[in-house]
């Protein structure tokens, strides 16, 4: 997958802004931008916190901008070639975003989205990135994989379980069991396939928290309860783990299968039960609502009443298409952008399609 972008941007050193480059300032940015950096922190223009963590997660770790035009943007261990030139003050990166460069020295980069739709500052995206001499691999490994590094009482290496070294899952379907490959659903899908198989009486409240393994050839093994408000049903959550024991494919890290360190914790609350009461006739009340009010284009209403259906449960999707769609028909772009995002993970290749169109802009 190819990832375009075009960046076009103002340059400022210190206080002093160039609407057109001598051959020597030319030249000076050349050198200066020519570099790898990496990611330091996210704000926003006037200084205020992203509160927002989609964007932090959704900017590019390391950008690496070389001699000669060629330039690679990484997203955690992906990495996307693209080609760049600067032109007077004008950084172009293929054709999609347009930034403006609020400062650029030999340590440091900060860059701003441009104001194309009058946003105040508190709305527009500031990213800081400091200049680095690691290689791409060695920053992704000291940022993304060291931290979950596990010396094991053999001497071997294993890694806590985390979004860039983790096992596959394989799941039922049509009676054929299929590896899953994306980090989230192979976690949420490991984690109910145990939940189903531990017989935990209802409206009982109890706290569990188990420990095991996942070895190099896909082995299940150290099953072990480490926190149990009742140490009866101990066996009873251990064998439900052992019910996976057919189901992983090791994680490979570096082209090596490796061992891959697992904590789950099950929390059951009885004052939970009321709450989580579904009433499917209340749902379809409250859904029709806020179509009559979405055909009428009364958005502002419409998006309250899919936001309680969202909230008594997500399986049915159209509400969440709903609101995407009346926060952008308001032009509240961004929350239309977090609900296409929502969905995308979901496997929505429409809500996918959408988020690619309208936000990555």
């Amino acid at each position: 997958m190819k990832i375009k972008l075009i960046l076009v941007v103002a340059i400022v050193f210190g206080q002093q802004l160039f609407a057109q480059n001598t051959p020597s300032e030319q030249l000076n940015i050349e050198q200066k931008i020519a570099r790898s950096w990496v990611k330091y922190r996210i704000d926003m223009k006037d200084g205020s916190l992203a509160l927002d963590d989609n964007i932090v997660k959704k900017s590019a770790s390391m950008l690496i901008f070389k001699k000669g035009k060629g330039g690679v943007l990484i997203f955690g261990s992906k990495a996307f070639p693209v080609q760049y030139t600067v032109r007077d003050s004008t950084l172009l990166i293929s054709d999609i975003i347009n930034y403006k460069i609020q400062k650029l020295t030999d340590y440091e980069l900060v860059f701003c989205e441009i104001n194309t739709n009058n946003k105040p500052d508190n709305e527009l995206i500031r990213y800081h990135y400091i200049a680095t001499t690691e290689s791409s691999g060695e920053y992704f490994y000291r940022q993304f994989v060291k931290p979950f590094v596990r010396t094991l009482a053999n001497g071997d290496t294993a890694y806590a379980f985390n979004e860039n070294v983790y096992p596959k899952f394989k799941y039922e379907a049509n009676g054929f069991l299929i590896p899953l490959e994306d980090f989230n659903e192979i976690y949420e899908t490991s984690y109910d396939f145990i939940e189903r198989h531990f017989v935990f009486p209802p409206k009982k409240k109890g706290n569990f928290s188990v420990s095991f393994s996942v070895g190099k050839k896909g082995e299940l093994k150290d099953v072990i309860v480490k926190e149990s408000s009742d140490s009866s049903y101990n066996d009873a959550l251990i064998q439900a783990v052992y019910q996976t024991k057919k189901r992983w494919q090791p994680a490979e890290y570096a082209n090596e299968k490796v061992e891959t360190l697992f904590n789950y914790v099950f929390k059951y609350d009885d004052s939970e039960e009321e709450k989580n009461t579904f009433d499917n006739a209340v749902f379809i009340s409250k859904k029709d609502k806020a179509n009559l009010l979405f055909e009428k284009k009364e958005y502002l209403k419409a998006i309250k009443f899919y936001t309680e259906c969202i909230l008594m449960q997500d399986e049915d999707l159209e509400p969440l298409f709903k609101r995407a769609d009346s926060y952008f028909a308001l032009k509240i772009n961004k929350n239309a952008c977090l609900d296409w995002s929502y969905l995308a993970k979901k496997g929505q290749k429409k809500a996918e399609q959408l988020f690619m169109d309208n936000c990555m802009k």
